[in-house]
């Protein structure tokens, strides 16, 4: 069953993205709540309005993100962890921290997708994270310092 998703749906698309699912999954889950509408002939003047906004949307957000990459460059993002005494982290520092902690510094909201990092980082030390926005790419310094170490004397 075709339908237009009315808000961004984790693991099925984007807002007013127009995409094939299961019939009951889109009656139970997503007619339901709200998160989608079906695609009939009626509706499809509607499909096309809100696709025009959505490509403005887009635009305008990729546009905002593109000038902001060009002062990545220079941005230093600290971050304190805990650690164990060889300087492993006892929790990564995941894309959603990155992403967060980089919007607070710049000012500008970055999302999950935009970082670029295979795995979660475990590690102390200085490390490059890419950031892609579209086709542009900038890098940053990501900073990890150990908190304190934990020994086994005090067990």
């Amino acid at each position: 069953m075709k339908v237009i998703l009315l808000s961004d749906v984790p693991k099925v698309g984007k807002k007013y993205a127009i995409v094939d699912v299961a019939p009951g999954y889109a009656r139970n889950f997503l007619l339901a709540r709200s998160l989608a509408e079906a695609v009939t002939r009626t509706n499809g003047k509607r499909i096309a309005e809100l696709s025009k906004k959505r490509e403005v949307e887009k635009k305008k957000q990729d546009d905002h993100l593109d000038k902001s990459l060009s002062g990545l460059k220079d941005v230093v993002v600290s971050l304190t962890r805990k650690a164990n005494e060889e300087g492993h982290l006892y929790a990564g520092v995941t894309k959603e921290e990155l992403a967060m902690e980089l919007g607070k510094i710049v000012g500008v909201a970055y999302s999950e997708e935009n970082i670029d990092i295979e795995k979660p980082i475990k590690a102390v030390g200085e490390f490059p994270i890419t950031v892609v926005v579209g086709t542009k790419k900038a890098e940053f310094t990501l900073k990890v310092e150990a908190e304190g170490a934990v020994t086994d004397e005090g067990k």
